[in-house]
């Protein structure tokens, strides 16, 4: 078995090049972090406590030291009871009188209980008191954490540390100082106390050997203090690319159908794995260091033992001690302070991580912000006019400083009054937008509102007097209520609910929404899901343009506010935005000019300049750019009516569709058959079970683990071993001569072949263990995200499988099997050997006494252990689903940070997330109330098995049923095992999280994917023609059995044809889509391709054959160059690249960039314009060079000069391919081959665009409502 098996998890692993790679372009931030990333970040952690959490850590810091203190005096009692035994074995003081006997012994007995009845109290108190207040000060800091990162300028978010990682943030680091300050901290001061102690109580008894045996301690302490910042600094680099990791990860969640629609499993998984690489190979880094420090601990502890029996028998024979209690106290103390240098070591593992989380956490609460959304400060009118002016303004996006947006820009914007913004795609509309916003801030010029610099006012108050419906409608989990609510302002949140909902059907009457969601299963308390994904594009458009006016803003920001609508809902919508934008300053971003016209001036702009400006009319008659824009949408048809009469006789179509696409997430899907597989997140397997599973799948480690277990082995059986040893040299004591001197140098040099046994032992369990637990994990967390990445849609339309939720999952789960898989494992055995191994011997030795302390212990430990571990096991369940719920509510937050900025939404955001964590924190008490006592009684019932040992002991000598040396045989084994049994439950905290991620993992097993690649379709994709028939198609979704989305479908799409389907918002277009892409399989009827059901093929090949533009473009961070080539694979050559930037009329602003195709996207691809990120998704589609080519609104960010030329592209490259568009603006498919239009998910009209317009039916009401001008017919 080589090296590399350990070191490398897995074939296929990203090269060393390419991490050396990773390496080399660490930021400078990331190393600064490191830096910071000591121990000082640690104690900072306690500047978060309030008073009652002072008082907490206070009461628990004095319980522990009293708790540590009482081992130390324990020894002092067994050295005077050892002495009593000595005493009376060898006659030395007088006759045996057993009653004597017995009675003298009474008194240790009676200390035993009172100490017992103490650590029992003591105990409890520090780990009830530590745990309290571990929750209530890492919810602190998960808080202000959250706080902090919302108080961030939007450009912070533009980064990939600012976004996707803040679920990684929230739950692993939080977790991770929870774990550092709460049991463990108690024990680390328990530990620190019975160091100090022990020495304390050696010292008083025997200066001069209790000295001598501390010559060790130097040694210890110097590991101890080049260890841990090196721990610390190692687990800080691995918490950084663990949050790339996350990351990325977030971002293929939350867009997973693009994911699954160009098979980029691969690719993705590949990137993701590279991180967890490259924090693999930092893990493995410790090993050396873990491994060392261990040895070295446990050779001091033997070797100090050794030390102190050589030189106390010495002492003893010239006279220096009196008798051979005294050396065994001073022993066994000094023996005992050592033992706790080997429990302070895995504590100051678990407080350097807590340190190295604090370090991520620190960094962001640490920073500035540029433009803090919570700060009172800044200017409050009491008014707002509305009157906009933007003087001399210079712009470059801080990513992109050479490439600079405005040079000198200067417009004047009246208030009450509406202008509108127009030009190309990237000319800079929606950054005008982000300044005023102040999501930007100038590089030089100034925005001016009623006279005063936008940034001398008070940010809250700025965005509150401004509304912005954007060009991607963003929608947040909860109802539709909820969501339309968040648009009110001041005293308006204040307001009795029953007034509040009706501001909100105010709104969605204004903004055609009303109708179709009074047609929702639960009307305005249906539940819109993650991203509100179950709605159309429209219908979230709608609410959210309700959402913006509910407030009666005074200045209105509508960055394409209409474009996602289809034309009668956008007629509607238009003259209800007409008619709430009176008297209101209002800004205009639009594609669509017939948006617009009614504008009262128009800017056109171009590369960031004014190029004209006017009324339309005005505009018009220059006969320029603005004029031939007009032209260009211009639908022909000589027969108009107005537009709103059009919607009024059709706008019925869309309330009833809204039940069919609508998902009512709530408790019933869990009782739909198929579904609930999907919701439990556990098969129920016990620990042992769990750890037997994942042993048997380790097979290329079976020879590490091996010798694993041989070293524990060896350290385990070192405890009974010691029992034989001790009671050897205590009768050693009883003789006075050279033999006896022989005695006891031969046993002191096997207690230092102990130490030097042990030494090797714990370097390879601190050594092997620290690696074999890093590539465990590693796989494991890999086998997480390609299981969870490659699950079908229906995983991911489950509310509790969001993005967030998910990635929160992702970082948790790993990180609780690693407590597990790493050096703790091998700990465990070192106990379970222990126990085992002292119990056998103490029955062997003396089944009497054996037995009485085995079974009258052992039941009371085993029950208060299991008993902890079942509430522990039941609250980490309820906990993890609760803090996966705050992740993905922070994840919402972060990711969607725009919407929720202008919205003003940072307080009740906070609020709600604050919210879930104090009821984590609340539901938390009792189960620590609980685990808090199994675990006290777990460390102080070995007092009380001393107490049983001595008082039948004593009995059994009096008797003369048992010898000096067979008492202290089982004696010694019986407190050896005891420990081991209270370290063993000590870690029951890590082994109730491992049980819980472990069957998370065993549970995403039984998950099988459906539309899978599998040996029945393996190498069968399309062939023969591209002919495309849809039969009868009839589609509900799995979580909504009873609404069909779509009814009967009959479609024929000829191979190289342009087919479009178009119809009213909701109506089914884009399920058909998902259907073609078979994101989702038919319920019934079938989708055949070249004559073959695309469900009998590999879903691989079939979808190689198809390229998908959705209407809300996906990119993710990384280069362009990466985002177009995403899907492929094999790497291609930039000239194929710039080719299909070429097709999709992305070359020129492509060129245009800084690093060309090296410029980075940005998280979520928000260093460009949504027209910018649609012509890359565009490029990313066409460099497939795919057979049939789905498009889903692919031109609605385009301005009207790309969009035509992008479609001209289209064209072109249709002609050699099938194309199936959706699309509201009918300019884009009018010389399609064939129409089709879907009302209530049936086919109500079909045919070319002249057939349809002569039906005069809806179709051609459609086209009348998009019409711009008469004049230009």
């Amino acid at each position: 078995m080589s090296a590399r098996a350990i070191h490398e998890p897995r074939d296929g692993l990203t090269n060393r090049d390419e991490v050396g790679g990773e390496r080399d372009s660490m930021g400078e931030k990331s190393r600064q972090r490191e830096q910071r990333s000591g121990i000082g970040n640690y104690f900072r952690i306690f500047r978060f406590c309030d008073r009652f959490d002072v008082l907490l850590y206070v009461l628990a810091a004095v319980a522990s030291i009293a708790s540590g203190a009482a081992f130390p005096l324990m020894t002092i009692i067994f050295g005077q009871f050892t002495t009593k035994f000595t005493e009376t074995s060898t006659g030395s003081s007088g006759p045996l009188d057993p009653q004597a006997f017995q009675d003298s012994v009474k008194v240790f007995v009676y200390w035993f209980i009172y100490l017992f009845v103490g650590r029992l109290v003591i105990t409890y108190i520090a780990t009830e008191a530590s745990s309290v207040a571990a929750i209530r000060v890492t919810r602190t800091i998960r808080k202000t954490f959250l706080e902090c990162t919302l108080r961030q300028e939007v450009d912070y978010f533009d980064m990939p540390i600012g976004s996707g990682s803040v679920s990684s943030q929230v739950t692993t680091n939080g977790t991770r100082i929870n774990q550092g300050i709460a049991e463990r901290l108690a024990i680390l001061v328990q530990a620190i106390s019975m160091l100090f102690s022990s020495f304390i109580v050696a010292l008083i008894y025997q200066w001069k050997l209790a000295l001598i045996t501390m010559s060790i301690i130097p040694a210890i302490l110097l590991v101890a203090v080049i260890g841990v910042p090196l721990d610390a600094l190692q687990e800080a680099r691995i918490v950084r690319f663990h949050s790339q990791a996350a990351v990325l990860a977030q971002e293929a969640f939350s867009s997973i159908k693009t994911v699954h629609a160009f098979w980029a499993f691969d690719k993705v998984i590949k990137t993701y794995d590279k991180y967890l690489l490259l924090a693999h190979k930092q893990g493995d880094k410790k090993s050396a260091y873990v491994g060392v420090t261990n040895a070295i601990f446990y050779f001091c502890m033997y070797g100090g033992t050794a030390l102190a029996f050589w030189q106390g028998f010495r002492m003893f024979e010239h006279g220096e001690i009196a008798n051979v209690g005294t050396v065994l106290t001073v022993v066994l103390s000094i023996n005992m302070g050592v033992s706790s240098l080997s429990t302070i070591a895995p504590q100051l593992g678990s407080i350097t991580n807590a340190s190295a989380a604090a370090a991520e956490l620190f960094s962001v609460i640490d920073k500035q912000s540029l433009a803090d959304p919570l700060s009172l400060v800044g200017e409050r009118p009491e008014s707002c006019e509305g009157n906009i002016e933007i003087r001399g303004l210079s712009f470059a996006y801080p990513s992109r400083p050479a490439a600079k947006v405005f040079h000198d820009l200067s417009i004047n914007i009246p208030a009450g009054k509406t202008t509108a913004l127009v030009g190309a795609s990237g000319c800079g509309k929606s950054t005008i937008i982000g300044l005023l916003e102040r999501w930007y801030q100038p590089n030089s010029g100034e925005i001016v509102l009623d006279g005063v610099n936008i940034c001398d006012y008070n940010l809250k108050w700025l965005r509150s007097k401004i509304r912005l419906v954007q060009q991607e409608p963003v929608l947040f989990r909860g109802s539709v209520f909820e969501n339309v609510a968040m648009g009110l302002v001041g005293l308006q949140q204040d307001l009795p609910l029953e007034q509040q909902m009706e501001l909100v059907e105010a709104a969605c009457k204004l903004s055609n929404a009303h109708s179709f969601v009074q047609e929702l299963p639960a009307g305005y308390h249906t539940q819109v899901g993650e991203r509100a994904s179950a709605l159309s594009g429209g219908q979230k458009q709608r609410l959210a343009i309700a959402r913006s006016i509910i407030s009666d803003p005074k200045i209105l920001l509508l960055d394409e506010a209409t474009s996602a609508l289809d034309p009668q809902a956008e007629a509607t919508v238009q003259d209800a935005l007409d008619r709430v934008s009176v008297n209101k300053t209002t800004l205009v971003i639009a594609h669509r000019l017939s948006t617009v016209k009614r504008a009262d001036q128009i800017i056109v702009m171009s590369k960031g300049n004014i190029v004209e400006q006017g009324t339309h009319s005005d505009l018009l008659k220059q006969d320029g750019y603005y004029s031939a824009l007009v032209r260009v949408q211009h639908l022909d048809d000589g027969n108009k009516t107005p537009a709103t009469d059009i919607v009024s006789e059709n706008h019925e179509q869309d309330h009833v569709l809204a039940t069919k696409e609508v998902d009512t997430i709530d408790a019933q899907t869990s009782g739909i058959p198929g579904r609930r597989d999907l919701l439990l997140g556990t098969v129920n397997k016990s620990l042992f079970s769990c750890l037997a599973t994942m042993i048997q799948e380790q097979v290329d480690l079976y020879w590490w683990l091996c010798i694993l277990a041989a070293a524990c082995l060896v350290c385990g059986g070192s405890y009974p071993a010691q029992a034989v040893l001790f009671s050897k040299l205590i009768l050693v004591f009883n003789h006075n001569s050279d033999e006896a001197q022989k005695t006891a140098n031969f046993f002191a040099l096997i207690y230092f072949i102990f130490a030097i046994a042990n030494m090797l032992a714990y370097l390879v369990i601190g050594w092997v263990g620290n690696r074999v637990g890093q590539t465990i994990t590693h796989r494991y967390r890999y086998e997480i995200f390609q299981r969870i990445i490659r699950l079908d849609q229906d995983f991911f339309d489950q509310p509790q499988n969001s993005s967030g939720a998910l990635t929160s999952r992702l970082s948790f789960v790993p990180n609780s099997l690693q407590d597990l898989t790493g050096q703790n494992m091998f700990l465990m055995l070192v106990c379970v050997v222990n126990v085992l191994a002292s119990s056998i011997l103490s029955i062997a030795s003396g089944w009497k006494l054996g037995l009485v302390i085995v079974f009258a212990g052992m039941p009371i430990l085993l029950g208060s252990g299991f008993a902890r571990a079942w509430f522990e096991l039941k609250f980490e369940h309820d906990a993890d689903e609760r803090f996966a719920e705050s992740a993905a509510l922070a994840t919402e937050a972060v990711t969607s940070i725009r919407t929720l900025a202008s919205l003003t939404l940072e307080s009740r955001f906070l609020d709600q997330y604050n919210a879930s964590l104090d009821k984590i924190a609340a539901s938390a008490l009792f189960t620590i109330a609980i685990t808090s006592l199994g675990y006290a009684l777990s460390q102080s019932l070995e007092f009380l098995l001393m107490a049983l040992g001595f008082w039948y002991g004593s009995k059994l000598i009096s008797a003369g049923e048992f010898s000096v040396s067979q008492f202290f045989v089982v004696f010694l084994a019986v407190i050896f095992g005891g420990q081991g049994a209270a370290q063993l439950f000590g870690l029951i905290t890590s082994m109730t999280k491992a049980q819980l991620a472990a069957n998370y993992v065993l549970w995403l097993r039984t998950l099988n994917s459906d539309i899978c690649e599998n040996a029945g379709n393996s190498g069968l994709g399309p062939q023969g023609d591209d002919t495309i028939g849809i039969r009868d198609l009839e589609f509900r979704y799995k979580q909504r059995p009873d609404s069909l989305v779509l009814n009967g479908i009959n479609i024929e799409v000829t191979p190289g044809s342009f087919v479009a389907c178009v119809g009213p918002s909701g109506c089914g277009k884009s399920t058909l889509i998902s259907l073609l892409e078979r994101f989702y399989d038919p319920t019934s009827g079938s989708i055949k391709i070249g004559g073959q059901a695309i469900d009998s093929m590999s879903p691989r090949l079939y979808r190689e054959h198809l390229s998908l533009v959705q209407q809300e473009p996906t990119l993710y961070e990384g280069s362009v160059r990466d985002n177009i080539a995403f899907g492929l694979q094999y790497e291609p050559r930039d000239e194929d690249i710039l080719a299909a930037c070429q097709q999709a009329d992305a070359f020129d602003f492509v060129s245009s960039l800084p690093d060309g195709l090296d410029t980075p996207c940005g998280s979520h691809g928000t260093q460009f314009s949504g027209g910018q990120r649609q012509r890359i998704a565009i490029a990313r589609a066409l460099i497939r060079n795919p057979r049939v080519v789905l498009l889903d609104e692919a031109t609605s960010a385009l301005d009207t000069q790309s969009e035509r030329l992008v479609q001209q592209a289209l064209d072109k490259a249709a002609t050699a391919r099938t194309t199936i568009a959706i699309a509201h603006r009918l300019s884009t498919i009018k010389h399609a081959d064939a129409i089709f239009l879907l009302m209530d998910g049936k086919i109500t009209e079909h045919g070319t665009h002249e057939e349809l317009l002569r039906l005069r039916g809806y179709y051609h009401q459609m086209c009348l409502a998009q019409s711009l001008d008469k004049g230009l017919e």
